[in-house]
């Protein structure tokens, strides 16, 4: 690294060629060997190693030497760069792109993500945002096609969260937020409102997640009880029920308050939302597997997997991330901690059915952590290494807290390795790790 500490521009070159093929460095690290013949490959050290370049070679602290330069060469030329260019354009305008996502409906992988946000600008002409612009400056209320457009943008953002950092979307969801308020203000119908209420609620719920991971308690805290208001004038308990399973996260590690917290929720909820259920049970079961309740945890997640096999995760919006492979390492969690190798090793199974290139980066901060645990008391440290390198990179380009404590929890169990790779990770580790911790809710 420069004496300023500027990356230089070689090491910025590397690291914006990987992100722009939607790469971990893991990913990376896999191209190199398949890109090196048989004489370049026989020098080469084990996948680790190679990980540990690249990061040597993104921050900057040397140049590739001559192998790797070649490799980069060839690896970058055997794929090429997609269309797409420009790595900020997926926030360009993120309430256009929020309601494109949203009115698409569907799971997208990063790659479309930043095909269709160069295609998606603010300049062009979208009847319900006219509209909009129209009701909030007083000429009319609110139609079904303006709320509509609302509900879609609503749904959108959830979706957006997996592929970009919160910290880059708060600020456009809280535009989005405060016309909506400015709606409710202007004395909708009754039918109107209670939509517009469900939109407040469901977007609430996400704002405080995202104030929370900036850091934000006084705002997380606002933002969830604009979300429990919302869930009562709009009759929809399954709002708070989603604003608690989210304050499971938020306790600061009181894994007791989390329990609680998860038992209300599921509580508030009952058996209207399948989805939702599942999750909630899920989250009640991998705290009380840490707290060592061990018949707890089995009759939640147990429970869990019965009431995922019929749910619909497109319901609402906050259940579109509990894809298959994502609720698999809820369970992996659970098992993992309660030391069941067989359930583990199914969950695990699980997860890989649904792993690849198209996985949302937030996914694979949690989901990698949990399989790197696994792999490690399975015996298999080299697997489990990589597998924690590739979490701490998708944890560090998105910034996020859940990432940070499940690897938490990984480095904390390999403390009793005297394995040289497993060392080279924790120290790694430790010199990415935040020292800021996230703020715990009242």
């Amino acid at each position: 690294m420069s004496d300023d500490g500027i990356r230089p521009e070689w090491a910025e070159d590397i690291r914006a060629k990987r992100l722009r093929r939607c790469w971990t460095q893991n990913d990376l690290a896999k191209q190199l060997e398949l890109a090196a013949d048989a004489r370049t490959c026989a020098g080469l050290p084990g996948r680790s190693s190679i990980i540990r370049e690249i990061r040597f070679h993104e921050a900057g602290a040397h140049r590739p030497g001559p192998v790797y330069a070649e490799l980069y060469r060839r690896v970058w030329a055997l794929h090429p760069e997609p269309t797409t260019q420009q790595e900020p354009e997926p926030i360009s305008d993120p309430l256009v792109l929020a309601w494109t996502v949203g009115r698409l409906g569907q799971r997208m992988d990063r790659r479309t993500l930043l095909q269709l946000a160069a295609t998606t600008t603010a300049g062009v002409a979208l009847d319900p945002a006219q509209r909009l612009m129209l009701a909030l400056a007083g000429d009319h209320r609110p139609d079904d096609a303006t709320i509509t457009y609302l509900e879609d943008r609503t749904k959108g953002f959830h979706r957006l969260e997996e592929h970009v950092p919160g910290k880059t979307l708060y600020p456009a969801l809280v535009t989005h937020l405060n016309e909506v308020s400015a709606l409710l203000e202007a004395g909708p119908s009754e039918p109107h409102r209670r939509r517009l209420a469900i939109v407040a609620g469901e977007s609430a719920v996400l704002a405080a997640w995202f104030a929370w991971e900036a850091g934000d308690g006084l705002s997380a805290a606002t933002h969830a009880r604009l979300a429990g208001f919302a869930s009562n004038r709009a009759e929809d308990p399954p709002i708070a029920a989603c604003m608690g399973g989210y304050r499971t996260y938020m306790t600061g590690g009181d894994r007791k308050r989390s329990v609680r917290l998860a038992a209300h929720a599921l509580d508030q909820i009952g058996d209207s939302d399948p989805a939702t259920r599942a999750w909630l049970l899920g989250r009640h079961a991998e705290e009380a597997a840490l707290l060592g309740d061990q018949a707890g945890a089995l009759n939640s997640i147990r429970e869990a997997e019965d009431v995922y096999a019929g749910a619909e995760i497109t319901v609402r919006p906050w259940t579109c991330f509990l894809d298959p492979g994502r609720f698999a390492s809820m369970s992996l969690a659970v098992y993992s901690r309660l030391r069941r190798p067989d359930d583990a090793a199914r969950a695990m199974d699980e997860i890989e059915l649904h792993l690849g290139p198209g996985t949302e980066i937030k996914k694979l901060c949690v989901v990698q952590a949990e399989m790197a645990l696994t792999q490690y008391r399975l015996g298999e440290v080299s697997e489990a290494v990589n597998l924690a390198r590739s979490a701490l990179d998708a944890t560090t380009a998105m910034a996020h807290p859940l990432g940070w404590d499940r690897l938490d929890t990984v480095t904390a169990e390999f403390a009793g390795s005297r394995d040289q790779t497993v060392r080279e990770f924790r120290a790694e580790y430790a010199a990415s790790r935040p020292t800021a911790k996230q703020p715990s809710l009242p």
